[in-house]
């Protein structure tokens, strides 16, 4: 009996053995899936061609839309050169669809051409109003599909297809109609000047442009009353080329302003409302100062191992018209709040200085805070920049919005530093030849944040008065870029200028010409940083270079929408080196703004920012998910070893007393 029974209890043990084994081997993977569920992959990438920001509703950002309305009433049948108005029309609209970057974002709404101008199909006829291609990116297939497919023969619901193109383009972000007809409205009531200012006055951002095509003084009176009812622009065209250059300069204006990008956030009034800003990009609209400069605040934690580079770009939307004014800013202090004996704060020179005309380019300003060396254990968690935004000029000008870029650069071992600093290569001003070759046609980005990204070669490409053109190069170690531009005779007949400007990766200007043109071809000498790309004092870093071009604005009785077409070449200079750290600035969004320092985890080369009290936060999340999903703690585990202990001395027990 003492056997039967020893026999059983060893079983239960071996049972209960097998289990807690079982239990042990799904611990670790228990544990590892409960991990992965919370924690943070960041993808990198030294020269990434993708962004994954998302950008907040202000000026120049993706919700930039227009709304083109085509008229195809009775009158486009009337001859022209090109045959009919219409045929002139549906060629200038087809000119303007094909010169459209792929993020344009655009739809087609006509009126006249599916019921007759009888007069008595009146009712029927001022209905007549079709979006015949949403708003939304512009399929160029779908669009000539559209315009090649339009018969005109009715009314001119003007009034209406205002409203109808309205509702279509929604109430948020920067909206613009632009209105194509060759007669007046045939339909009021409702009157369409009255509708056009209805229209402006609830809409914020939204701007009615009106072309006149081939137009007596009626039309041309309502649809000049109908631009300046809403915020808009009227242009007189005579024939199809100048009504494909009217409508290409009205359907890209509010398209070409620069694109502002970063996580949002507000400068403080005073240091102690100021909150920390992590790595990464953010943005803000400001009131810039007119009589007193006042400062206001940000805090920034360096984390250690690191240098800080923070760059702050003021962002003038230009119009197309000179503004006799400036809006400038600049960094009054930079206080170490901790220690303030330790860590150097360094700014740039002078004021950046932004003027009424995109000739005057983007000018970031920088404020750099670094410490001694690697190894140094300078506190630098909280450092407090107070700065400064104001204005001058003989115009007021409205809100600017201001870019902020914080970069934290890894600080290398003091000898490699030193290797690396023996290699820099002061080269000063490229004597070289720089040949243009065959152009490529490309389309430049309206920002440093949707700059289009080149190689060496010539390209391309057309500007108006009053834009900017973004284009980016990646450039390694040991390398520089090269920049040399041409433009054919002023389009308008005028005297003209524009700016080029290099900067790199970080914001920094690192090289700069401009020159006029008017009545023949002038071409730049070689633009380029002094220095190749080295670590080490203030060398340019490796990364994306920013090659920015800029036309000078026009008075306000100039034309403004006539295309500027000009050529660039670009080369790099140099052979790629190991001449620095293996690091390359971010431009991904910031995370959001906070009242405690903001933790950075750099190690693997990935950016992981959180506050102190977040990272707590979700250390007892993580035990708190792995309790309710039935992963094994560590206090779990050390419990089930001592049990797995007891049972195998239980089971070395009874089987000793069943021997005995």
């Amino acid at each position: 009996m003492s056997w039967s029974v020893s026999q059983k209890g060893a079983r239960v043990v071996l049972a209960l053995m097998i289990a807690v084994c079982c239990c042990l081997a799904w611990a670790p993977v228990a544990w590892g899936q409960s991990s992965t569920a919370v924690s943070t992959v960041t993808e990198t990438s030294s020269f990434s061609t993708t962004s994954t920001k998302t950008s907040a509703a202000s000026e120049g950002s993706d919700d930039s839309k227009a709304m083109l309305i085509l008229d195809a009433s009775s009158s486009m049948v009337e001859a022209d050169a090109e045959g009919t108005r219409m045929e002139s029309a549906k060629k200038a609209a087809n000119e303007l669809v094909e010169s459209l970057p792929e993020t344009a974002k655009m739809g087609l709404t006509v009126y006249g051409a599916n019921e007759s101008d009888a007069p008595d199909n009146r009712e029927q006829g001022c209905k007549d109003i079709d979006t015949l291609v949403p708003v939304g990116r512009v399929d160029k297939a779908k669009f000539t599909s559209a315009i090649d497919g339009l018969e005109p023969k009715g009314y001119t619901p003007m009034g209406n297809s205002l409203r109808k193109a309205a509702e279509e383009l929604g109430g948020e972000g920067e909206r613009s109609i632009i209105l194509v007809s060759d007669g007046i409205d045939s339909c009021a009531p409702p009157p369409v000047c009255e509708v056009a200012k209805e229209l402006a006055e609830d809409g914020v951002d939204l701007a009615i442009h009106t072309v006149g095509f081939q137009v007596d003084d009626a039309a041309r009176k309502e649809l000049q009353c109908i631009a300046e009812a809403g915020n808009g622009q009227f242009l007189e065209a005579k024939d199809a080329s100048s009504l494909a250059t009217s409508l290409k300069f009205l359907a890209q204006r509010d398209i070409g302003k620069y694109k502002v990008e970063g996580t949002p956030f507000e400068f403080a009034d005073s240091p102690e409302d100021a909150k920390w800003l992590g790595q990464g990009q953010y943005q803000t609209k400001v009131t810039p100062d007119s009589n007193a400069k006042t400062d206001r605040y940000f805090r920034v934690s360096v984390p250690e191992g690191h240098k800080a580079l923070i760059t702050m770009t003021p962002i003038w939307q230009p119009d197309g018209h000179f503004q006799d004014a400036q809006v400038e800013l600049e960094s009054s202090a930079q206080t170490n709040e901790n220690d303030p004996t330790c860590g150097k704060a360094r700014t740039k020179l002078f004021p950046s200085s932004i003027a009424g005309s995109a000739q005057f380019a983007m000018e970031p300003y920088w404020v750099s805070l670094t410490r001694e060396e690697q190894a140094d254990d300078c506190d630098m968690s909280n450092w407090l920049i107070a700065t400064q935004i104001y204005k001058g000029g003989a115009e007021l000008v409205d809100d600017v919005n201001v870019e902020v870029n914080v970069f934290y650069e890894p600080i290398p071992e003091k000898e490699q530093a030193k290797e690396w600093s023996d290699k820099v290569i002061s080269s000063g001003k490229y004597d070289g030849e720089v040949p243009f070759g065959t152009a490529e046609e490309i389309a430049g980005g309206t920002s440093f944040n949707d700059a289009v990204e080149i190689s060496e070669g010539t390209y391309s490409d057309k500007i108006v008065p009053g834009e900017y053109r973004f284009y980016k190069i990646p450039v390694t170690w040991g390398q520089r870029p090269v920049l040399k531009m041409k433009v054919k005779e002023s389009v308008t007949n005028d005297a003209d200028s524009v700016k080029i400007k290099i900067f790199d990766p970080t914001r920094l200007e690192v090289g700069t010409r401009d020159f006029s043109f008017y009545d023949e071809e002038e071409e730049s000498g070689p633009v380029s940083p002094a220095q190749h790309t080295m670590y080490g004092g203030d060398n340019p870093h490796q990364g994306y270079y920013f090659l920015h071009v800029g036309m000078g604005a026009k008075s306000e009785d100039e034309a403004t929408e006539v295309e500027q077409p000009y050529e660039f070449v670009v080369m790099l200079d140099g052979e790629p080196v190991d001449g620095g750290p293996d690091w390359t600035p971010t431009y991904e969004n910031g995370p959001e703004p906070s009242d405690e320092p903001i933790k950075f985890d750099g190690a693997s080369g990935s950016d992981e920012e959180q506050t102190v009290e977040e990272t707590t936060q979700a250390a007892e999340s993580t035990e708190a998910t792995e309790d309710k999903s039935g992963g094994l703690s560590l206090p779990l585990l050390g419990g089930l070893g001592v049990l797995l202990l007891a049972v195998i001395g239980a089971v070395v027990f009874l089987l000793n007393r069943n021997r005995a």
